[in-house]
């Protein structure tokens, strides 16, 4: 897409608000007047108040025989008490053209921040495992203000400053045409500068926010991992690499800021040398007699205004250029494709837990490399209520399996079905309303904890919560903290022990009441007793509801209905426990391997 395009989507945006746009620009364009006017009492002093030149017959037909036109004394009066009122309805129309700016723009970013957060909402695992989650809050948390910018630094600016100049050129015209064709020679050499800096400031500007995304994604791991870090005694370590982040991103700004600095001095130079030869030429040209003290006096007052809408259309290229290189970022993720799909005419589902894998075969993409298969032809069947557990060495595949089942990803081959239904025809919101999901490591947000078991089940009463808690086992410490259920968790949940997450993620399972249950290693971080306990209250909890449970313990599998072997990511061996104890083979080697340690 390129820069035209680019700017041209973003204005799509902006004309949702047409209205308020041309109402601001109205009151910019009002402004305009009063810096139009601004000069004119200068000339008026210098020729009527100091001189004895005639009264402009403009001004008499204004005023009519106004006695103050003709007195020299009424009419400086008169003038001061103009340029106050031109001096405050310039600043009070100014100020308006900010605030309503703001306005605009605050809805503006809103929109775009909430239309690319939907979109990450949609994408597919695969999306975030290329993507570094600190470069897409870069994106949507800063570069969603481009928007903004179109408003605050392009378009306002733009048509404010060329209506200006126009109407200071009007002036100077009528004036001194000599003058005036001097003025307007300057515009072709700022396009030819324009010309000149354009690829290299899009080129640096591009970079510049890139290695920004980079650093931000790294100062996020970094904090992210903390513990880590420092319980490897690495902070040395990780601040030399920050350095290097730092140090490229302070290369590729500076290169940037060089750029667009030497553009603007560049435009400067222009404009300072064109107002030099104005200020000859004009000087000239008034001791030829072909102008007044005056007409000079407002033509410089003019030349030196007329270069500040100049700059502003400087500064609009220059913003113009920062805008494309960050809504680029921004429509990259708005335009990726790397979505889970929904069919058209995708079906709501109310599921009874039937669950089929047919000859499911699938992998992930790699940084460098063909994909990476890790599952090859998994076919079995879960009936409504039952538990089966999926079992296998660490790399199996077991949680790709669960992956493919809330389709976070979609399969290579063959197909998964619920109720006699190919996932894919599921609208993905009923999909995932009927399961419910435990992670190993599960996720609180930094939220009370009584929301947090809520999350899935918002509706939920305060007796419901306090039943799943205590079938997961949390109602008791959960009492214990300082403000109990209204216990705000802390970031990353830091305050809490990886079992006492485990348990409030069991509870918030729990408390959704989805037809499917599934469970990833929930309990790892659990001792025996409390494990047992858990499970205990699943049997009341996960009455007519199909389970999913995976799991290294044998102590949470072997009263599963059916039990699932994942090896080299085929499907090994299926049976009950006692059946595949008697077989003698991988589920045997694992039970005694772990019974021995």
């Amino acid at each position: 897409m390129n820069t035209v395009q680019l700017l041209a989507r973003l204005s799509r945006y902006v004309f949702r608000y047409a209205g308020q746009l041309v109402f601001l620009i109205i009151i910019g364009l009002l402004g305009v007047v009063f810096e139009v006017l601004k000069p004119l009492p200068i000339k008026l002093v210098i020729d009527n108040v100091l001189g004895s030149q005639p009264v402009p017959a403009l001004l008499t037909r204004l005023t009519g025989p106004a006695a103050f036109v003709h007195d020299k004394s009424q009419l400086l009066l008169a003038l001061v008490v103009f340029t106050g009122v031109v001096t405050i309805g310039g600043a009070v129309f100014s100020a308006a053209v900010v605030r309503l700016t703001v306005a605009l723009g605050r809805k503006l970013v809103y929109d775009l921040s909430l239309e690319l957060y939907r979109k990450l909402q949609q994408m597919s695992l695969t999306f975030y495992a290329q993507n570094k989650l600190g470069d897409l809050l870069t994106r949507i948390t800063g570069d969603v203000f481009v928007v903004y910018f179109v408003v605050a630094q392009i378009i306002v600016p733009a048509i404010i400053s060329v209506v200006c100049m126009g109407a200071m050129l009007y002036v100077m015209v009528q004036l001194d045409l000599v003058l005036a064709l001097i003025a307007i020679s300057v515009v072709p050499l700022l396009i030819l500068a324009l010309a000149l800096f354009f690829k290299p400031m899009d080129q640096t500007t591009a970079a510049q926010f890139a290695r920004q995304g980079e650093l931000s994604a790294f100062v996020q791991q970094s904090l992210t991992g903390i513990k880590t870090i420092q319980s490897f005694a690495r902070e040395q370590l990780m601040f030399q690499k920050l350095e290097q982040q730092a140090a490229d991103f302070g290369n590729a700004f500076q290169k940037a800021t060089v750029v667009g600095t030497t553009y603007n001095q560049l435009t400067a130079l222009i404009t300072g040398l064109a107002a030099a030869a104005l200020l000859g030429v004009g000087a000239y040209r008034g001791l030829q007699g072909h102008l007044t003290a005056g007409d000079l006096f407002i033509f410089i007052g003019y030349v030196s205004a007329l270069y500040a809408p100049v700059n502003a259309l400087s500064t609009a290229v220059g913003a113009a250029i920062a805008v494309v290189s960050r809504s680029r970022r921004v429509f990259e993720i708005l335009d990726s494709e790397d979505v889970v799909p929904e069919v058209p005419g995708a079906v709501a589902l109310d599921a009874s837990g039937l669950i089929t894998f047919h000859d499911v075969s699938f992998g992930y993409a790699t940084s460098s490399g063909p994909p990476r298969e890790v599952l090859q032809g998994i076919s079995f069947q879960v009936l409504p209520g039952q538990v089966i557990a999926i079992v296998g060495p660490t790399g199996a595949g077991k949680t790709s399996i669960i992956s493919l089942l809330l389709r976070f990803y979609d399969p290579w081959r063959g197909h998964i079905s619920l109720d006699g239904l190919d996932l894919r025809e599921l609208q993905l919101q009923s999909l995932r309303e009927n399961m419910s999901l435990v992670l190993q490591e599960p996720l609180l947000f930094p939220i009370s904890i009584l929301d947090n078991i809520r999350f899935g089940n918002p509706e939920a009463t305060m007796e419901e919560v306090v039943e799943a808690a205590q079938a997961a086992q949390a109602h008791d410490f959960i009492r214990k903290l300082p403000d109990g259920y209204d216990t705000v968790v802390g970031e990353l949940s830091a305050t809490l022990s990886g079992g006492e997450k485990q348990r409030i993620a069991i509870a918030r399972a729990f408390l959704k009441k989805a037809p499917i249950l599934i469970l990833d290693e929930p309990t790892s971080a659990l001792d025996s007793l409390t494990e047992a306990r858990i499970f205990k209250a699943l049997d009341r909890f996960a009455q007519r509801k199909t389970v999913f449970i995976i799991s290294h313990k044998f102590s949470t599998i072997r009263h599963a209905d059916q039990i699932v072997i994942i090896k080299d990511g085929q499907v090994a061996e299926h049976g009950t426990h006692q059946d595949l104890l008697a077989r003698g083979e991988v589920y045997a080697d694992l039970y005694k391997h772990q019974h021995i340690s």
